[in-house]
């Protein structure tokens, strides 16, 4: 019986019932995710909060309990409006925003007090220290320095007087030091065994040739006198100089005195220990002429 039901049941719902069936079921459901399901629009855009802050006239010691806006002291509201005002003020903006600075933080002022200074620092840091060096290094060359001594025109003209005299003795060192080594022998010194042995040979040359050259005019007119003559003698003998030093007061005799050196020359070269200390023998003797018409010498 149960099958025989069921097979009726199966005779009765058709292919075409079926698919009526299911558009039906999804048509419901469209319409239900349609109306069913909303969407709201979010702004990305976040909305800033923001501090309302005014400026206080009057202080007071107590807090209000609710306050309109923030100030730098407590003040209680005046006015017979119920609604909180727009902020507004007759004041000119530039003093506003110095009392705004004013209100500012001192810890924020006091940071960029700070921060301010050390840039300052860092940037003149470079050249105090170049002044500072600067002046340091005046400070030692000025004590390095010596102070120069006063030197009084006095002085100075007496140092100027001892150079030229050295520079004068010097000029003189060097002349004598080119001039030759000169001795002279008069009648009066005392010769050395040298140079008495070549003195003694000189004066028998020179009375000998006076002698046998004596002026024929002073014998006829008997003139006599004495006189000083210098004869200056080179190392090898050959005659330097001849010099009346005191006149016979004849002109004659003494131009005969003179002419017979010169007769006589030259004389014999300097013996060794003679030639090692003298390059230039002068002598000096007294001619007399006598009345016997002879020539002797002292």
């Amino acid at each position: 019986m149960v099958n025989s039901y069921t097979a009726n049941i199966d005779r009765e719902v058709s292919p075409s019932d079926r698919l009526s069936f299911a558009l039906f079921l999804a048509a419901a459901l469209h319409t239900a995710l349609l109306f069913g399901v909303t969407f709201d629009y979010v702004s990305s855009q976040t909305v800033s909060k923001t501090l309302e802050v005014t400026l206080a006239q009057h202080r007071i010691d107590d807090r209000p309990d609710d306050p309109d806006y923030l100030a730098q002291i407590n003040q209680i509201e005046s006015g017979s409006s119920a609604e909180k005002q727009l902020l507004a003020s007759t004041a000119d903006p530039s003093s506003v925003i110095s009392q705004i600075g004013a209100a500012y933080p001192k810890s924020q002022r006091r940071k960029k007090e700070l921060n301010e200074r050390q840039d300052n620092r860092v940037i003149s840091s470079q050249p105090s220290l170049e002044k500072q060096l600067i002046h340091d290094k005046r400070l030692v060359d000025k004590s390095s320095k010596q102070p120069e001594p006063i030197i009084s025109n006095s002085f100075k003209a007496r140092a100027f007087e001892i150079v030229n005299l050295e520079a004068k003795l010097e000029r003189q060192n060097q002349i004598f030091t080119n001039m030759p080594r000169v001795k002279r022998i008069t009648s009066l010194s005392t010769a050395a065994s040298a140079d008495a042995f070549y003195l003694n040979s000189w004066r028998r040359k020179i009375e000998k040739i006076g002698n046998l050259n004596y002026p024929v005019e002073a014998r006829k007119r008997k003139l006599y006198g004495s006189l000083r003559l210098l004869v200056a003698i080179e190392a090898d003998g050959s005659l330097r100089q001849v010099k009346i030093l005191e006149s016979s007061g004849h002109k004659m005799l003494d131009d005969a005195a003179i002419r017979i050196v010169r007769l006589s020359a030259p004389f014999a070269p300097f013996p060794d220990e003679l030639r090692a200390t003298t390059d230039l023998l002068e002598i000096i003797r007294t001619w007399q002429f006598r009345k016997n018409s002879s020539l002797g010498s002292y």
